[in-house]
């Protein structure tokens, strides 16, 4: 295993206010993320929240909050409408009280509106069709009834239609293959029947036209499932160490060397950073230098630099912003060193339309809280 891969660069990191990270540079610029005391939340409720994505839904040019509540018990979930500049001040409850981990929208049916896609822990998964108005008609369920932990939309089979991955924990993993018209009665299982898989992540690993899905496990060594066309994939190839409690699982060509990488986040251990090649074998990694409590990484560029940067969320513990560089290294951001709440997700996603991506906090038994970035000269 190789440590950092390039050498180290020097740089001035602190964190000022409560609850407002930022990192200096040797220019004076400052990249700062600020919450303003837990004045910036989607919604003021103390749910079990597990997941939050950020979709404009509504055709105004801005992102809306989808936000799933309850993971093992019956909460309510909810759309929050933002106002153009970051702030949630109207919503609305989706459905009925559930045990949910994720919702997600798109346009499945193509019929011009978005859907609602919910994945939901032992009772069935539910799809809501979109109409005028922000109108969610319930259309049925998909999938088996299962400990399903997270869901992604992605055209599989290249039929230009967006298919339903779902990562099923100590259940079998399905597909649920998109007829063109949102009818998913066709399911594929993948992985073994208990394997205890939280995340998928999608990309075509190895470029031959096809999607790939790498997944996150529980104690076990992680798996990639090359896409071989025509609905079939090949055995699970397995990566990471069965020792390590991967929670999340996200994929980008983090080095710009054309290949796509994985990164994955582990409960109590080091995060890690396995890079591509032309052979799809990831035996170059990058380990983090602190063990951390990742529950889910998202990607993004904050300062506009070019270079890819990830945000770690954790589980009771704090949650940082990892700044990427030419370079190879990470210079680490707490974004509240003094809080320490449940995270499930983070996301990202300019939510004030100044062109920088902010991040919204999925938190459990407490507020879902939004920093928002600033880049100070």
């Amino acid at each position: 295993m190789m440590s950092l891969f390039f050498s180290a660069v020097a740089r001035k990191l602190a964190v000022i206010g409560l609850m407002t990270g930022f990192v200096s540079f040797g220019t004076a610029q400052e990249v700062v993320f600020q919450n303003f005391d837990g004045f910036l939340s989607i919604g003021t409720q103390s749910n079990r929240t597990a997941g939050i994505s950020l979709t404009d839904l509504d055709n105004d040019g801005d992102l809306d909050a989808l936000v799933a509540n309850g993971r093992h018990w019956a909460e309510q979930n909810y759309i929050f409408y933002n106002d153009g500049k970051g702030n949630f001040k109207q919503g609305q409850p989706i459905g009925l009280m559930g045990a949910s981990y994720e919702m997600v929208a798109a346009d499945v049916n193509q019929d011009g509106y978005m859907d609602l896609l919910v994945a939901n822990d032992n009772i069935p998964n539910t799809l809501y069709f979109g109409g005028k108005n922000q109108e969610y008609i319930w259309q049925g369920t998909f999938g088996a009834v299962a400990p399903t932990r997270g869901i992604i939309l992605v055209d599989l089979d290249n039929d230009s239609d967006l298919d339903i991955v779902m990562a099923n924990r100590n259940a079998p993993n399905e597909i649920c293959w998109n007829d063109g018209s949102g009818n998913f009665d066709t399911c594929t299982s993948f992985g073994g029947e208990k394997d205890p898989t939280i995340q998928v992540a999608i990309a075509d690993l190895d470029k031959d036209g096809w999607l790939d899905i790498v997944t996150a496990e529980r104690k076990s060594t992680n798996h990639i499932y090359f896409n071989q066309g025509n609905r079939n994939f090949s055995d699970p190839i397995s990566f990471g160490s069965a020792e390590d409690d991967t929670r999340s699982v996200v994929v980008h060509d983090m080095d710009q060397d054309g290949f796509t990488d994985i990164i994955v986040g582990n409960l109590g251990s080091q995060n890690e950073i396995y890079f591509g090649n032309a052979a799809t074998n990831f035996t170059r990694t990058h380990k983090f230098s602190e063990a951390r409590m990742t529950a889910s990484i998202a990607i993004t560029d904050f300062n506009k630099d070019g270079w890819p940067d990830l945000v770690f969320g954790n589980a009771e513990d704090v949650n940082y912003v990892q700044l990427g560089s030419e370079s190879g290294t990470f210079t680490e951001i707490a974004l509240n060193k003094d809080l320490k709440e449940d995270t499930y997700k983070v996301t990202t996603g300019d939510l004030n339309g100044d062109g920088l991506p902010d991040i919204v906090e999925a938190n459990s038994g407490a507020w879902n809280l939004i920093y928002r970035t600033r880049i100070r000269e």
